[in-house]
Formats: C-alpha cells, structure tokens, sequence
C-alpha cells in the first residue's frame, strides 16, 4: 500500500497494519503507471533525538560524529520494509567478496536515475534475493574496531541492522559489554540455531575482552597460538610453492551439535577468492576474536565456482617433485575430488602409465556433459598448459556431440592427449560424420538423444533460479535453437519463450479461499503494463517455499510484476493465502528459462518495449484469459507446505458446518480475517477437514523444497448418485 509521509514530505510504501508508512519512499513512474522505489535517503524521522558518540573513520581520526538514538528502546524494534534490489539493472561479480559480506551492485551503462541509484550495497536473503542495505562503514573489507569479531553481515542476518545502526549497536555493546536492549532478533532467525550462535559470539567476545584487559594472562591461549599475531608469510605463485597445512587437532565428536559449527568450520574464517597460489589454492586466516578452540590459525581450500571446500594441501619441494607439472592440484581435485598424498600418487601413477588409475573415480556431476568436458580438459592437454572449460566446450561446438557420443570420445584419448589414431587436433572420423548430419535440423529423429538432457538441464536450472546451459555452450546455434523448439519451447507474440506443461505455479494473494469459491474462478489482476505473454499476464512463483515467504504477515513487498488488490475491503487484513494454480496445457513464460535460453529477447531490452517480465529469479507469468481459471485449477497450500485441497472443497466444507449463530462457517471466519486477525489455521483446518471427509488433497512431503514440476495432481472422482432399485 502507498501513503503521504508528512514527515519527511514524500509517498512511502505502508503496511496494512500501519497508521503511519515506514517501508522505502517511492516515486510514480508516468511511463509504466506504476509506483517505483525513489532513489535512496535517509528515511528515519527526523524528531528523534541525537546524541554524540565518538567514532573512527577511515583516515583514524577520531571526529566527533551524531547519530540518532534509538526510539522506545524497552519495546521490540518493528520489522523493517524489505527493499529489494532489480537486479535487471545491476551488474555484479559474484566472485569478490569482502570481509563484510556486502555485494556491491552498479548500475548498467546507459540507464538512468529511474532505474535506480549508481550504486547499490546489498546482503543476500534465505531466498537469494538482493536487499538493499546501507553500509555501516567504507572500510567494508577490514574488521571493525568494536565487535571485530561480528561483520556486518551477521548483525543484519541476526538483527535486521545496518547503516548507522549498526555503528550504535557496536558502540553501546562495547560500552555496556552485551547486546543492547533495543536490538531485538529477527523473528526468522528465533531457532535454536541462531540462538545459540548467538550466545557463543557473545561468550567468545566476553572472552576476547577479558583477555586484552589483562594482556599477561594466557590461559586461554595455545601453544599455536601465542598472545600476539604471527605474520604470514605470503605464498609463491610457482608450482614448487610450499602451502601451509593446518595443525593436528583431534575434535571431540561428542561436544559437536547440528546448531553450533564444528572445529575448523569455514563460518570461523575470512578469504579471498582473488587470491590463490598456482595450484589454486585459496588460503583461509582465522576471524579476529576467535582462538585455537574454533580452528587452526590457516587453513587452506579449492573454491569451486560456488562454495569453499576445506583440503589437505600437497608440500612440493626438491624431493616431491610435480610431476605432469601443467595440471594443478585444483584441475586434479576438480575431477576426482582427490586431495594431499592421493594428488601425490595420481601424479606418479600417471607420469608412469599415461592414463587413469584404477583406484581414482570420476565425482559425482549433476551434468553428465559437465564431466565428460571437465575429463576432456584434463587428459587431452597432458604436456601443455590446461585451457579453460570455455575454450573446451568451443572446440567440440561445431560436432553437437550428444552425451553418448562424448562419452565414446572420451574412450578414444590416447596416453598423448590426442584421439587413437589421430594427429594434432584432428577428430576421428565418425565424429566429422555426424557433424555433417547435424546440418540439416529438419530431421526430428536426430533431436531424440537430447531431448532427456535438455528437460533435466531445464529443470535444473529454473530450480535454482538461473545458471549457465552447458548445451547451449556445445552445440551450434542454429541445431540447438532447434533443440528448444523440438523440446516444448515457443515462441509467443513477444517473442517469450513460453511452455504448456509445466503443471503447477505458486502464487500469494490477498483474496481469501471463500472468495474465488464463491466466484468460481481466479479472475486476473491485470499488471500496470502489458506483461509478457499472449493473454494477461500473472505473476507466480515456480518455487513454493519462495511463495510461501511472501506469505508471511511480516513480508508484504511482492514480486515488481505483481499489483495491489482492490478490493477495499482488505485494507484491515494481516494475512496472504499462497495457492497452487493447476497451469497444465496454460501458457507460462519462466523468467529463468528466457534469461538462459532467449537472452538476447530479455536484455538488452529495446528502449520501446514497454512488456514486464518476471524480475525475480524464481517468477514466471501465466497467460489468464479475462474470465480466469475455474475454481477447480486453484489449491490452497497450508503454512507448513505439506497440504493442499481445492478451494471449491474448502467452500463446501466450511458451509456444510452448524455454527452457533446465523452466520455460516464459512463467513465467520472470513469476517475475522477481514477484521485483522491472524487465523490463517482456521483455514487451514479444513484443509485437514477435507482429507478427513475422504476428499481430494494433496500430500506434499514435508522438509523439502517443493518446485514446479514436482507437482502431480490426485485423478478427481467423480461419485454417480445410485440408480433406485426397480
């Protein structure tokens, strides 16, 4: 919802529970006819109190800087407005970090203001979605002065703080040596988990505090670890570096529980993925703060592309010489996930007898055309320096080798690198072969071989909400735009790729189960501009858990294609419904698959084109005819995400129930929710109601995140009234 802010003189987005707005200030776009999020300020109110407080910036000299106290410090702090970042219009690299955990976002070249700020700084949510955050400090990449021990990361992840608050938080806690009073926990993070993560910082801080006060007494040192810091010596980019491996420690299994990192943990470490040595190597020093009981001083890792995964190193000297010294140890890791002495071993064992031993094998791939690229890498460049997985996957485009016949090609490598019988480069025979039949893509039956490959990789990655497509990467443009189509893609009249079958979507709204029961159908909300497919577009989740999160009473900001309900009277109403919508033989363009497979439709976009598209990494839209989807297509999901049932079962449920007044069941509870209560359990009792009067529901498994195309549907009975005896 959107109101006036007297205070500060702008529109701001409001809560419906809210007298006065607190979310982001907006602007009114003329051009969409929708209300955007103006650039950023400083939306705090401007009565509260000021106070002094010493800080250190940048240059360290102490300035004399005002901060605003905290409002109500006795009563809970509010959940603040979630401000998320269009990441249409922002470039990151994913592989910087700093020690603070923000990611800072640019604007793309050539777009203006109205996009948003030049610069944004962001944290990533349970979701993987960018919230915009302001930074507490412009020394994001050193550990603060108070509270070393905490980023900035974990005092919003736990707090829901940044910015300023963040600097008043750190300075009451050193001042008053605990959490300040004001500073509530999120009500996500209210687990046992966190709870106790957070409990241990405090501990170790306590710790830490005691100890610089008192800078003779070393008991709660180790012999590793003397009260001072040890200088690093930085490691050599040759292969003959030496890498440092992490002391002997025997961890008692026994004290190690799910909700507190074990010894060693990466979560007790800062890193920087630019730096490695030769061999890949990615060297992990201890957070300031902590002791030897969390972990070595040093540890050393081979970062995957996604993660960090903690490895043995290999100690290369005079006497341990690298043997097959153009393989790193990460290329070698990368395929076998061998590490330490076992590297040693492959090494020798391969300088001997020029191929695989026996004993390694391959790691598991969710590509099976990941691995056999990745071994095409390795052992078809055994004397000259690796080249890249791009230049790999470049030299076998022009054949449009399927699974099967990569796999062949693989068998073909001689102990030279080069395929049996061939010289140089050259391919074998039967490859040129199918090459050559490959450029005709009038021929169905050719596409057979891919077309399982191409649904898994589909699925895949509109799970994760986005990725890059290894076929799309290995096969000639014109074979795999062929490829799409022969799969189930096409093209509608804006030039979206759309499919049919994707059986289910995900999607919240404000209108109660009763309400579309009683008309028979999900009418559309049409969005403020044309959206992406043939009909009116909708905006929906292909991820349920993603849906349910906008659910929530305390997140209201919707995906940017959605729009406001109006019906007036949900204006007192707390809660969202996520309901499953049946889209089997629907049009729905995934924003995912368009980003990977159609990119040049999806950015850049033409300056005319004025069609939304989904924004979000999970978002799709349903193409909705102006009469909607029968009331038959649409499931009410319960908040634990294990049931769902037809809200036409739901309808006849709670009508068929005897109720103490004149109002029906079904009214009653309606009448509370329209009230502001919470009774979304209400609802969600007759779900089990249903389930228990023998109707139809879906079971969901419980504990797992549930997509699209998990979705089946229970076969709908149909119960014939019995035929009178003659």
């Amino acid at each position: 919802m959107v109101a006036w802010d007297e205070r500060i003189e702008t529109y701001r987005v409001r809560l419906p529970q809210e007298v006065h707005p607190s979310g982001p200030a907006l602007r009114f776009d003329t051009d969409s006819n929708t209300w955007r999020i103006a650039e950023q300020q400083n939306t705090r109110n401007p009565t509260q109190p000021l106070i002094d407080r010493q800080i250190t910036h940048t240059d360290d000299s102490a300035v004399q800087t005002r901060l605003p106290a905290p409002v109500n410090q006795s009563s809970s702090q509010p959940a603040p407005m979630t401000a998320y970042v269009d990441t249409r219009h922002y470039v990151w690299n994913e592989a910087v970090s700093n020690y603070h955990g923000y990611t800072v976002m640019h604007r793309k070249r050539g777009l203006g203001s109205d996009a948003g700020p030049e610069l944004h700084y962001a944290f990533k949510d349970d979701n993987g979605a960018f919230v915009v955050v302001e930074p507490s400090t412009s020394r994001i990449d050193q550990p603060a002065d108070l509270l070393p021990g905490w980023t900035d990361h974990h005092l919003w992840d736990l707090y829901g703080l940044h910015g300023a608050d963040i600097i008043l938080f750190r300075t009451e806690a050193d001042r008053i040596g605990k959490r300040p009073l004001w500073a509530r926990i999120r009500e996500q993070r209210q687990q046992k988990r966190y709870l106790d993560e957070e409990l241990r910082r405090w501990q170790n801080w306590g710790l830490e505090r005691e100890r610089s006060n008192h800078p003779q007494d070393l008991q709660n040192t180790t012999g590793s670890e003397p009260a001072r810091d040890h200088a690093i010596t930085p490691q050599s980019d040759t292969p003959t570096s030496l890498t440092h491996s992490p002391p002997p420690h025997t961890t008692d299994v026994s004290t190690v529980t799910d909700d507190i990192p074990p010894y060693g943990h990466q979560s007790y470490y800062t890193w920087d993925h630019a730096q490695t040595n030769y061999h890949g190597y990615v060297e992990m020093q201890r957070k300031p703060g902590l002791n030897d009981t969390h972990g070595p001083r040093i540890q050393v890792a081979f970062h995957d592309g996604v993660a960090l995964t903690i490895v043995s190193p290999v100690r290369y000297s005079a006497n341990n010489r690298v043997l097959r010294p153009y393989w790193r140890d990460i290329d070698i890791w990368n395929l076998y996930r061998i590490e330490g002495e076992d590297i040693v071993r492959f090494r020798r064992e391969v300088a001997i007898n020029g191929v695989q031993p026996s004993w390694v094998k391959l790691r598991e791939y969710t590509s099976l055309r990941e691995q056999w690229i990745d071994y095409l890498r390795l052992w078809t460049n055994p004397d000259s320096p690796l080249k890249s997985q791009e230049q790999v996957m470049a030299r076998f485009q022009p054949y449009n080798l399927s699974i099967e016949q990569l796999g062949r090609l693989v068998k073909e490598i001689s102990p030279s690198g080069q395929f049996n019988k061939m010289i140089g480069d050259e391919m074998p025979t039967w490859v040129k072969s199918h090459q050559a039949r490959t450029l005709v893509v009038t021929r169905f039956e050719q596409f057979g071989p891919y077309l399982t490959e191409i649904r898994d990789e589909m699925i895949r990655l509109r799970n994760q909400g986005g990725g890059k497509s290894l076929l799309q990467a290995t096969l000639t443009p014109p074979f795999f735009r062929q490829l799409l189509r022969r799969s189930g893609f096409k093209p509608n009249k804006h030039n979206y790729l759309y499919r049919d079958d994707i059986p289910a979507v995900f999607k919240v709204d404000e209108r109660t189960p009763f309400d579309l029961a009683r008309a028979g159908a999900l009418l559309p909300q049409p969005l403020s501009a044309e959206g992406s497919t043939s009909a009116i577009a909708v905006s929906a989740m292909f991820s349920l858990k993603t849906a349910m999160g906008f659910a929530h009473p305390a997140n209201t900001v919707l995906p940017s294609s959605s729009t406001q309900t109006k019906d007036p009277l949900t204006h007192s109403r707390r809660i969202m419904f996520c309901y499953l919508i049946d889209t089997r033989d629907v049009e729905v363009v995934p924003g995912p698959d368009n980003r990977i497979y159609n990119a040049t439709r999806v950015n850049p976009k033409p300056v005319d084109d004025k069609t939304l598209f989904p924004s979000m990494k999970m978002e799709g839209h349903v193409s909705m005819q102006p009469t909607g989807f029968t009331s038959r297509r649409i499931w009410l999901v319960n908040s634990t995400m294990t049931r769902a049932a037809t809200v036409d079962d739901l309808y006849t449920q709670a009508r068929g129930r005897v109720t103490d007044t004149n109002q029906t069941h079904d009214v009653a509870i309606e009448s509370r929710t329209q009230a502001g209560v919470l009774n979304r359990d209400e609802y969600e009792a007759l779900i089990d109601d249903v389930a228990t009067a023998g109707k139809r529901v879906m079971e969901l498994p419980p504990g797992k995140d549930i997509f699209s195309t998990d979705i089946t549907f229970p076969i709908e009975t149909i119960t014939l009234p019995e035929t009178p005896s003659a």
